[in-house]
């Protein structure tokens, strides 16, 4: 019996001890990040709000990543089940980047700087 409680005493500090605060602190702090001259743009810009909506609560990792792009805000929605990755850059006021020409989405990547996850995960990452 004393083996048993000595693993289970174990797993339970590796679980306690496994949760990252920092992304939950940086979760509330994101909350509170001025972008597009809102607080909260998750649930303060309607059109943002209506994609997030698209993917809450679904089955797929998602993201909502803010990057500066050519001295402007640029909101990156990154869906699970998104198809393409080039395609879901957007304004403040919610108007789609236009990426599709021919090295427009290599430039974008290459010139965007990331200022914080707003939601979920930097899916897309870094590639």
């Amino acid at each position: 019996m004393k083996k048993y409680t000595y693993y289970l005493s174990l797993l339970l500090f590796v679980i306690l001890t496994a949760c990252d605060k920092d992304a939950e602190l940086e979760g509330v702090a994101n909350r509170q990040l001025e972008v597009c001259g809102v607080k909260d743009p998750i649930n303060n810009l309607k059109w943002l709000n209506d994609q997030f909506k698209l993917f809450l609560g679904g089955p797929l990792i998602n993201g909502i990543v803010l990057y500066r792009y050519k001295d402007k805000e640029v909101i990156e929605v990154q869906n699970g089940l998104a198809s393409s990755t080039n395609q879901h850059q957007y304004y403040c006021d919610g108007e789609k980047l236009n990426l599709d020409g021919p090295g427009s989405f290599a430039q974008f990547k290459k010139d965007r700087e990331e200022i914080a996850v707003l939601y979920g995960t930097n899916l897309w990452g870094k590639w």
